[in-house]
């Protein structure tokens, strides 16, 4: 059974670019089916961690 504390661990490590949805999913005790399941946007939050904001300007 999956409970909210294991989603909200899933959801604070998957913008982690160190930690793969295999290893989250062994890691909680869930398979990695469960969690793109029970998590809509685990792509959105995976793509995430790879956002960087690029300032203009000088050096």
């Amino acid at each position: 059974m999956i409970t909210p504390e294991i989603i909200h661990a899933a959801r604070d490590l998957l913008p982690n670019p160190e930690h793969s949805i295999t290893s989250i999913a062994r890691l909680l005790g869930v398979s990695p089916g469960t969690l793109y399941n029970r998590i809509p946007d685990l792509r959105e939050l995976r793509a995430g961690r790879t956002t960087t904001v690029l300032e203009a300007g000088g050096r």
